[in-house]
């Protein structure tokens, strides 16, 4: 198996800690190399207290430099929806392996970058959903060719969050 690397993207406070933890610790694993963007280089904290680094701002990151790149949710990904170069980079990477999760889903509808996919998502997001062009189907997980989303990354099994980087 080739090393990928991966971008988690999160907002720089109220991430979903699980969601990081049980992704990084899968694609870790797994020999894959994982960096942290987020608004700016430094320290993020999660809903739950969980404080990590950020390898690197957002507006450095080249797209080209990642084989994935995961948008994870939490009640902080509201601080990502209107900020353009999160919106630039999700739209930037709809032709790679791309996931989501919670409102990670909706920055990505607002980036352009699930016209005409499938997608999950909170009932509360629908309407995020379909004014970018996704179609809602309201799975647990849904992957729509190299875009994968989830409703909870927590839920899902490491055999599930390996989609990503198949």
């Amino acid at each position: 198996m080739s090393e990928k690397k991966i971008l988690m993207v999160v907002p720089p406070q109220g991430f979903n800690d699980q969601q990081y933890e049980t992704c990084r610790r899968s694609w870790e694993g797994r020999g894959h190399k994982v960096s942290v963007a987020s608004l700016g280089r430094g320290g993020a904290r999660g809903e739950g207290g969980t404080a990590i680094w950020v390898d690197t701002a957002l507006k450095d990151v080249k797209s080209y430099d990642y084989d994935a790149i995961v948008f994870l949710g939490g009640e902080g990904a509201r601080l990502l929806f209107d900020d353009e170069t999160a919106r630039k980079l999700a739209k930037d990477a709809k032709y790679k392996v791309l996931g989501a999760s919670d409102g990670g889903v909706v920055l990505l509808a607002l980036a352009g970058a699930l016209e005409g996919k499938k997608v999950t998502g909170s009932p509360e997001s629908v309407s995020w959903l379909s004014k970018g062009g996704a179609i809602y189907v309201g799975d647990l997980i849904q992957i729509d060719d190299k875009c994968w989303r989830s409703h909870s990354l927590a839920a899902s099994s490491p055999r599930s969050l390996s989609a990503i980087v198949a």
